[in-house]
């Protein structure tokens, strides 16, 4: 029982960065990746409402499965959760509210809401992971920022297929390897033995995402993106307390293992439905 709690909240989350990493990352770069910011949106318009489902799901199943291990990770990131909320609340207060009113300022404003909502998402979970590690915090937020922007920007290149989001997926490679790997293994120094080997693979990941952006294969950049951005929530994993899953747990894992297949069909066919690109705005 207690090795499908963990597996179900591991999945759980692992979902929400592979899926949610992509829209966050399309917010942060938002002003770089085209004139047309609303084609832009179109991108992620059909899944990130989606998408935050997962995230929902990992704090329901963290607080339910493991009450123990709830009190000791929100009391240790607490000023992150908090930001993270803030910034999630913002982010989507700004794709609801930018088309509302067809005026110049209005959208400049909640455009601007977007971006710094998205940012500030990817920094507290930077923050995070690194509260759990224990040491090198702020460094890790260099870390998840430079993958959730890159991401974002591979994510936008293989759905709009214009030069601009390819172009800047290009060039945010070497900042994620430069920056975002010898931040990872900084942040965790009191964990080298478990920080390298991660950091390790994330360069390996990010030279496969180069060569194949450089070969203009972007859809297997966007894989090898999604397997790097795994690397936060794993070394948040191998970094948390040990904890005993609740005596009252065992509905909880029922219900939400019958609803993993349902979840994953629907989740599988909105991306199908939506593979292609993007030829016009959306409602955002």
């Amino acid at each position: 029982m207690d090795t499908l709690a963990y597996a179900l909240l591991g999945f759980f989350t692992i979902g929400y960065f592979v899926l949610g990493g992509a829209d966050i990352g399309v917010g942060m770069l938002l002003p770089f990746l085209g004139r047309d910011r609303r084609l832009t949106l179109a991108t992620i318009a059909p899944f990130f409402l989606g998408n935050e489902v997962w995230l929902v799901a990992t704090g329901g199943l963290l607080t339910s499965l493991f009450p123990g291990l709830e009190d000791k990770v929100f009391g240790r990131t607490w000023g992150a959760l908090v930001v993270l909320i803030v910034g999630w609340i913002v982010r989507d207060m700004g794709l609801w509210l930018r088309g509302r009113r067809d005026e110049s300022g209005w959208r400049r404003c909640w455009d601007a809401a977007t971006v710094a909502g998205s940012w500030a998402v990817a920094a507290s979970w930077g923050v995070a992971v690194g509260l759990l590690m224990g040491e090198g915090v702020p460094l890790f937020a260099v870390t998840t920022c430079s993958l959730f922007a890159l991401y974002g920007a591979v994510f936008a290149a293989l759905r709009l297929g214009s030069a601009v989001p390819r172009l800047l997926a290009r060039r945010l490679v070497p900042v994620a390897l430069v920056a975002g790997v010898p931040c990872a293994v900084g942040a965790g120094t009191d964990h080298l033995g478990r920080t390298v080997p991660f950091a390790a693979g994330l360069a390996v990941l990010l030279v496969l995402t180069w060569l194949a952006i450089g070969t203009g294969r972007y859809a297997a950049a966007l894989a090898a993106c999604a397997l790097a951005i795994v690397v936060a929530p794993l070394l948040a994993a191998g970094n948390i307390p040990d904890a005993t899953v609740g005596e009252d747990a065992s509905l909880t894992i029922v219900v939400a293992g019958a609803m993993v297949p349902l979840l994953v069909a629907a989740q599988a066919w909105v991306w199908w439905t939506f593979r292609g690109r993007v030829e016009g705005p959306s409602y955002l």
